[in-house]
This record gives structure tokens, sequence and C-alpha cells, in this order.
């Protein structure tokens, strides 16, 4: 109301000097001056109004969102993963059973997942690693652990687990053969249709995971399923809580583990596959998974790669052969395996030799089962470049030896390779006092 009054006094104004004034062309220049004030005021409101109704939309727009009910997430957020986590540990390391599963009346043909560990040397582990399956809410599962010769007390402990749960099977190494053969043999007798690897200082992260798992898998019918894991490796559960132990600030320094994809080992057919070779991030259709076992060949030496003793980089040589023969992979925001709960595994106790012969094994079954492409075998030289600088000043036994003039013979006579690459190889592994002779 102020504004139109003050609208009208200052009309009232105009006029008026319009009026007073004689000179033609001073009044015309007056009467342009306020046809412009007047359009300019004009155009301040209406700037003002639409701010105005901007903000009432805007306004709108913020009370419908605040109300609409979203979907929530399909699966655990990392912070409500780490609280189940938390509870569910401790469940198993008290060696609680939380339900009545054990007496379930094991049905081969009705078996859903194999869940498979490989055992060596880990009696402060494998009963809550083991503790994490049985409480797994599904109950029509099986649980091949697989003991390399163990030396401590783990056979007993597993024996005695076996003795309370019909779904636990135990079959005995007899002689030390390594993660990667063991792994294998339980994988080659599993009945369920699903595959799932636990190593035997990890546990699964909830009661869920199976379950969970496996209607992804059988919902999409992927070869493969990856998902979320928590890896830490400066928690020792054996410490007290009051100290830097297990169950102490447990959600500060641990890592979310998420697969890179990229472009190795293979793109056929539009395929993408991770690049991490992890064994325990996965849910696997058994047969996929039985056929790239048959089929892991021989090494460089002409020996069946199975039967090779093998504890560092056995995930890698296990995975590229997966890859290979898998038709699908999908990767899905489900956080499943806590990695690495002890700092003593088979691998770091392992000789260091033990671990070279590993990284050659593993390359030259990278080599093998690699696309021939340049870009591909150019992936395995930049690989064989670093192992030979972490591994130059160690000492190699005649066999690790053997091994390495024979994958890298293969290499250089590869057409996919260049020969500069050809070159740095040789000039690299001569340096570790082997003579090539290549």
């Amino acid at each position: 109301m102020e504004n139109i009054e003050e609208n009208q006094e200052n009309d009232k104004h105009d006029n008026y000097l319009i009026k007073e004034v004689d000179n033609k062309d001073i009044k015309e220049e007056l009467i342009g001056d306020i046809k412009y004030k007047k359009e300019l005021d004009h155009l301040k409101l209406k700037n003002k109004f639409n701010k105005y109704i901007i903000s009432i939309i805007l306004l709108v727009i913020f009370i419908l969102v605040s109300f609409k009910d979203f979907p929530k997430s399909k699966y655990p957020s990392r912070l409500e993963s780490l609280k189940r986590m938390k509870k569910y540990m401790k469940q198993c390391f008290k060696g609680l059973l939380i339900n009545n599963n054990t007496n379930y009346q094991f049905n081969s043909s009705l078996t859903k997942i194999t869940a498979v560990i490989p055992v060596y040397n880990c009696k402060n582990t494998i009963k809550a690693a083991v503790r994490s399956i049985q409480n797994q809410n599904m109950s029509d599962i099986e649980i091949f652990l697989v003991n390399d010769c163990s030396k401590d007390e783990t056979p007993k402990i597993i024996e005695e687990m076996a003795k309370e749960d019909l779904r636990i099977k135990i079959i005995n190494n007899k002689k030390n053969m390594g993660t990667l053969y063991s792994r294998s043999i339980g994988i080659l007798n599993a009945k369920g249709k699903y595959i799932m690897n636990l190593d035997n200082d990890d546990l699964f992260m909830d009661s869920e995971v199976f379950n969970d798992l496996y209607n992804e898998a059988q919902d999409t019918n992927y070869d493969i399923i990856g998902f979320r894991a928590i890896e830490a490796n400066n928690y020792d559960p054996l410490l007290p809580e009051t100290s830097n132990g297990f169950f102490h600030n447990l959600e500060d320094g641990l890592k979310v583990f998420q697969p890179e994809l990229t472009y190795f080992p293979y793109t056929k057919n539009g395929k993408v596959y991770p690049n991490d070779y992890h064994v325990w991030g996965r849910i696997v259709k058994t047969d996929v998974y039985v056929k790239s076992i048959n089929n892991l060949g021989v090494n460089a030496l002409g020996e069946d790669r199975i039967s090779q003793f093998l504890v560092w980089n056995e995930d890698t040589a296990a995975t590229v052969s997966l890859f290979k023969y898998a038709q699908s992979y999908k990767f899905i925001h489900r956080f499943g395996i806590f990695h690495y709960m002890s700092k003593t595994t088979a691998t770091n106790t392992r000789p260091d030799i033990e671990n070279i012969y590993s990284d050659i094994f593993v390359l030259d079954m990278m080599f093998d089962f690699s696309d021939n492409n340049t870009k591909c075998k150019k992936f395995i030289v930049d690989r064989a470049l670093e192992i030979s600088t972490d591994r130059k000043l160690q000492i190699y036994c005649e066999k690790t030896a053997l091994l390495i003039k024979a994958v890298l013979k293969k290499m250089c006579e590869c057409e996919y390779i260049s020969e500069e690459d050809k070159n740095k190889l040789k000039e690299s592994y001569n340096i570790t006092n082997i003579n090539l002779e290549l």
C-alpha cells in the first residue's frame, strides 16, 4: 500500500516538473528520463517477484524431499556392517553356536554352498573362522577343512568340531602340499551349487552373508558374484580389549576392500573382470570352479600345476584360471568377510625361497592364461620386471632357478613381446647371479 502511494506521489512530482519546463528539448529529455526510470522500477519489481516465486518453489521441493520415503540400500552400510561384525566376531571367538543348524541332516543334493578352508597351523583362529560359517542362518551348507599336515593343535580342534556338526568334512593331505592344492582338493570334492572360500584366519562378518550372496547369485545367474570385505593387518584377536587389541577402536584403521576393475586379464565379449585376484571375496558356481581347476595345465617345466607347492600368491594362480572359464561377473556392495585376523599366517612364516617360487609360478600361469596380444603380454613383462627387482638380492634354489629359466625362455620366444622388453628381462634376471643362457 505504501509503495502505491509513493508511486502516485512520484508521478505527481514528475508531471509538475514537465509542466514547469518551457524548453522543448529539455522537456523531451526529461520525459525520456522519467520513462526510463519507470521501466527500471518495473524491472526491479519484476525481479523481486521472480525471486519470491523461485524461493517458494525451492521451499516446496525441500519439503517434498524431506518427507519422501526413499528406498533404503539393499545391503547394510559400512558403519552398520562394522557394528554387526563386532558383535558376531565376539560370539565366534567365544565359540558360541547361535543357532541349531549343527543338527542339520546333511543332504548333498540340497547343498547350496560349500565353504572351503585350507588349514595349516592355525590353532588360534580356526575355531572362530569355522564358527562364522556354522553360525550362518543358512543351514544347507557343507564345510571342507583341508588339513595340510599341521604340526600344532589344529587337527585336534577341527576333529572336535567335526564331531559336533555333520556338515564339517576333513580332508588330510598325506604331505604338506601348500594352499593352492589344499583349496583345490576341497573344491573338487564340493557338493554345493556354489563355492565360498575362506582363509583360516578370516571370518564372515554376520549371519546373513550366505543367504544374501546365494540369493544374489540365484537372481542374477552370474558365474561369479564379488563382494566387499574389511581388511586389517594390525589387530590381534588374542589381546585384551583394554589394550590395542582386536576389538579396541575397531572402526579405526580398517581398509574397505573393493576390487579395481581393469582391462586384465580379460575383456572378451564385453566382459570386465577384477584385477584383485583374491579368492575370498566372491561366491562362484561350483561347476565353473571345477572346470578351471581341472584345466590348470602344466608349468614351464612340464609339471602338473595343481600338485606344485604354493602358499604365496596362490589366490592369483586360482583366479587367473577361474576368469578364463567364467562367463559373467558382478560386484555388489555387500560387506561379507573380515580378512586377516592374525599376524602369524602360513604365508609369512614360510621361508622366502617358497614365496619366490610362488611368484615365478604365478608369472608362468599369467603368461599362459593371458590373451595373445601386445597389451596383455606387456602386463606380464612389467610384472616379471617388478618381481626381479623385489627378489634380486635373494638366493634362488636350483628348482626356482630352473623354473625362472624356463619361463623367461618362453617369454623371450613370444612374438607379442618386443625386443626391447626381452632385453630388459634378460638384463634384469642376469643380475640375480643365475646363468640363464637364453
